[in-house]
């Protein structure tokens, strides 16, 4: 049996930030070799995961993020 696998489609987000930031964001790529969006999606899962751990974020929005986890698993038969 071959199972396939389902990939989510991605959402683009547009994000303005202050120009000193954007310094640090590309040398931090640049130095690594990464793009530039590379680098700020870790930002942005570094931080959501440590905003999740402090309880900073609403109870609903963890629910309807888990909510759509379990029908991503569903979906993808595991």
């Amino acid at each position: 049996m071959i199972k396939t696998s389902t990939r989510e489609t991605q959402v683009k987000l547009t994000v303005s930030v202050p120009p000193s930031l954007h310094v640090l964001l590309r040398g931090w790529a640049l130095c690594e070799g990464r793009e530039l969006t590379s680098v700020v999606l870790q930002c942005v899962e570094l931080s959501v995961r440590q905003l999740k751990s402090n309880g900073s974020i609403p109870n609903a929005a963890i629910r309807a993020y888990e909510a759509a986890c379990d029908e991503r698993l569903a979906v993808g038969g595991l």
